[in-house]
C-alpha cells in the first residue's frame, strides 16, 4: 500500500505535468508575417534580426534610416497613416506594430491582427530610457531578448568608447536644414540631445541659448537666432537637397555666422533624430568624426 504522503506526492507531480502540457499547448508561436506602420520602429526591428513583411513607403525607410538595410522584398503597404487594408489583408501579418499615432486605426487594424503600439520614447520626458524599455518590449513579442540583451549592451559600449575618445572643449548645435533661413534645433527631450550628453559633448541648444523645444525636442530657429550661441560648432544632418546647400551658399545670413565663417560646419550621414538604438550609435560615432573633422579645419559644406 502507498503512504498517503506518497499519493500526495504523485497526485501533485501530476498535476504539475497536466498544467505544463496545457500551457505549452496554448503558448502562441512568436510572430514571424510581422507588418511595422512607422520607419523608426522599423529600424528596431531589424536591429533585433527580425524582418517585418511589409512597411510603409519602403523608399522613405532607406532614404531617412538607411540601416538596417531594409530588405528588397518587403511589401509597401501604403501610406504612413493611411494604409491599403487590401494589401495588409493579402500579407496576413500575425502581429502589427504601430504608434500612438495610430489610434483611430486600431480597431480596423485589429481585425486584421493582434496589435503592439510602441514609439512614445519619441515624445517621452526620457527618450533614451524609453527607447530602451521599449526595445525590450518589442524583443518579448517576437522572442528575440538574446538580441536586444547583445543591442543594448554593443550600444552602451560604442558610446561609452565615444565618450573616451571624443574631443571636448566647444558646444554644439545639431540641426536639420529647413531652408535658408532656419534650422530644427535639437534640444532637450531629443534623443539626439540625450546622446550628446552621454558621449561629454555640451548641446548649445540647451546650454547657450536655451531655445524651447517641443514634445519631440526640437525647435524652429531663425539663422539670426544661432548668434546666441555663436561659439558652438553647427552639425547638420543629412539628407541635404542641392537646391537647399545652393540657398544656404548664397545667404548672406549664413555665410554671417561665426561657425560658417571659421569653417566649424560639419556634415552627418543621413541618421533618424528619432531611430532605434542602431541610429543612435551612429550619430554617436557620426559626432566624434565630426568634432575631428572641424578640428583638423575640415569644416563646411564646400
Amino acid at each position: 500500500m502507498r503512504s498517503p504522503r506518497r499519493r500526495t506526492l504523485l497526485r501533485g507531480a501530476a498535476a504539475l505535468f497536466a498544467f505544463s502540457r496545457a500551457a505549452s499547448a496554448t503558448a502562441k508561436p512568436a510572430p514571424h508575417r510581422i507588418v511595422v506602420l512607422n520607419w523608426e520602429l522599423t529600424e528596431t526591428l531589424l536591429a533585433l534580426g527580425r524582418a517585418p513583411v511589409g512597411i510603409p513607403l519602403p523608399a522613405w525607410y532607406t532614404n531617412t534610416v538607411a540601416l538596417p538595410p531594409l530588405p528588397s522584398n518587403v511589401a509597401d503597404i501604403g501610406l504612413l497613416y493611411q494604409p491599403n487594408f487590401d494589401a495588409l489583408l493579402a500579407l496576413a501579418p500575425d502581429l502589427l506594430i504601430v504608434t500612438p499615432a495610430h489610434a483611430a486605426l486600431l480597431r480596423p487594424l485589429q481585425r486584421i491582427a493582434p496589435t503592439l503600439t510602441l514609439g512614445a520614447y519619441m515624445t517621452g520626458a526620457h527618450p533614451y530610457a524609453s527607447l530602451c524599455a521599449e526595445t525590450r518590449t518589442m524583443a518579448d513579442a517576437c522572442d528575440a531578448r538574446a538580441q536586444a540583451d547583445a543591442l543594448l549592451a554593443s550600444t552602451a559600449r560604442v558610446l561609452s568608447d565615444v565618450a573616451e575618445r571624443v574631443p571636448r572643449g566647444r558646444p554644439v548645435i545639431v540641426a536639420d536644414v529647413i531652408d535658408e533661413r532656419h534650422l530644427r534645433v535639437y534640444g532637450a527631450g531629443s534623443l539626439f540631445d540625450a546622446v550628446l550628453a552621454k558621449i561629454g559633448m555640451s548641446n548649445a541648444a540647451n546650454a547657450r541659448a536655451r531655445w524651447t523645444t517641443n514634445a519631440m525636442g526640437s525647435a524652429v530657429v531663425p539663422l539670426p537666432r544661432l548668434l546666441a550661441a555663436a561659439d558652438a560648432d553647427l552639425a547638420l544632418t543629412q539628407p541635404l537637397a542641392p537646391d537647399v546647400r545652393a540657398a544656404l551658399a548664397a545667404s548672406p545670413l549664413w555665410r554671417a555666422l561665426p561657425a560658417v565663417c571659421e569653417k566649424r560646419v560639419a556634415l552627418l550621414p543621413v541618421i533618424a533624430p528619432y531611430g532605434g538604438l542602431i541610429s543612435m550609435q551612429r550619430f554617436a560615432t557620426a559626432m566624434a568624426d565630426a568634432r575631428a573633422t572641424i578640428d583638423n579645419g575640415g569644416g563646411g559644406l564646400a
